[in-house]
């Protein structure tokens, strides 16, 4: 193989949009027969986002130049050629909210593109996850309609922190959870690495760089790649660090306002990710009148594009003292103690989900739950149901 150094080329100031003449979803892949996990990076969920397949398309083209060993199997995807085409977040229903398992039950629906092409990639996905009896490792790339720093999103397990905090940006935890029928949770539950990656805002150069920064990292800290002191990730790291400089290294999500009618919701403009807000602050509009932050902390994801459901998050830092101690207690498993505890319940064989009577178990509950893991919760009949992700294979 080749030892000519790698770069990480940055986008040329026309925009790339030829690069977006996509034949078919699989834009490529590379092997070069060496054991190793297969990785299955998609760009594109989104339409409006297309930052994330031009650079699977870079990072593709400089493996070939390079000839670099990688141990395992490369897969890139682009998921909505039709949106992408348009520059649409989507052309009938947001591809990255029908993962659900009911929802892929019930198959495609008759006019509804978005349904019929996830039949396409699942098509493709399955068989690259039959075909191999190694960890699988997901990386979904999107970008925002606001401004600031890239972040990654990771369902709360230790497989997935492994990938996330070795980018020196922020980590978000608990937004995978809650956010339902994404393309991340549907394999995340199965137990495989699943990161989602924010390079940035839509359509600006550095988000393609952030991006395939982000694949470069990936690849290296899931043993793809061996990491040299010439290799990508460095390269990639002091990429990354630059972006990420002086924000957090994690936030939890606490707070998802959701939007019903776009056209009823406006966004207050001037809004970046991670822009620090007060309780009670002026957020939005909608047709309720003013939307107020519910509490003080980050804002994340402000909605400035014409679709989406998300108008904006509320997260706050999390300390590192509490991340350890909670690898400690993951790491002997101390959640199989949970349902032997007064007001506390199992509701699956594994105890991946478990249901608590607030009115026995009253002290602490949430704060130990997403200690152990456990970060979607939904009321259910004056009860709480919380459930974690799979540490699986990965």
């Amino acid at each position: 193989m080749s030892s000519s150094p790698i770069q990480i080329p940055r986008r040329d100031a026309e925009p790339e949009r030829d690069a977006l003449a996509l034949d078919g979803h699989l834009l490529g892949t590379y092997d070069c027969g060496r054991p190793g996990p297969t990785f299955v990076f998609v760009g594109g969920m989104h339409g409006n986002e297309p930052s994330g397949v031009l650079a699977l398309k870079r990072v593709l083209q400089e493996l070939e130049r390079v000839g670099l060993a990688l141990n395992g199997r490369l897969v890139c995807l682009a998921a909505n050629l039709r949106a992408l085409r348009e520059g649409t977040r989507y052309v009938h229903r947001d591809l990255n909210r029908i993962w659900g398992r009911e929802d892929i039950e019930v198959g495609a629906t008759p006019g509804v593109y978005e349904t019929q092409i996830r039949g396409a990639l699942l098509e493709i996905i399955e068989a690259e996850v039959a075909a191999t009896d190694q960890p699988v490792v997901f990386l979904d790339l999107h970008s925002t309609s606001a401004g600031g720093s890239p972040f990654s999103i990771i369902g709360d397990t230790r497989q997935n922190r492994r990938i996330a905090f070795s980018m020196p940006v922020p980590v978000i935890l608990g937004l995978e959870e809650n956010v339902d029928g994404a393309l991340l949770g549907y394999f995340g539950e199965r137990g495989h690495v699943a990161v989602g990656f924010e390079g940035g805002q839509h359509d600006t150069p550095e988000t393609v760089d952030h991006h395939v920064a982000a694949i470069w990292m990936t690849l290296v800290a899931a043993g793809g790649l061996a990491e040299t002191d010439e290799g990508p990730a460095q390269r990639a790291y002091e990429c990354l660090r630059a972006a990420g400089r002086g924000l957090p290294g994690v936030v939890e999500m606490r707070y998802r306002h959701h939007v019903e009618r776009r056209e009823d919701f406006s966004m207050r403009e001037g809004f970046a990710n991670f822009d620090p807000v007060e309780q009670g602050e002026l957020l939005a509009h909608d047709e309720q009148g003013q939307v107020c932050a519910e509490e003080s902390g980050l804002i994340l994801l402000p909605l400035y594009q014409g679709q989406g459901q998300d108008g904006f998050f509320l997260g706050r830092e999390v300390r590192r003292f509490w991340l350890r101690l909670s690898n400690v207690l993951r790491a002997v498993r101390l959640g199989r103690l949970l349902p032997f505890l007064p007001g506390i319940q199992r509701l699956d064989r594994r105890g991946d989900q478990l249901e608590v009577d607030p009115r026995v178990a009253r002290w602490w509950v949430v704060e130990i739950f997403h200690l152990l893991g456990f970060r979607r919760r939904r009321a259910v009949e004056g009860h709480l149901r919380f459930s974690r992700r799979i540490e699986g294979i990965g």
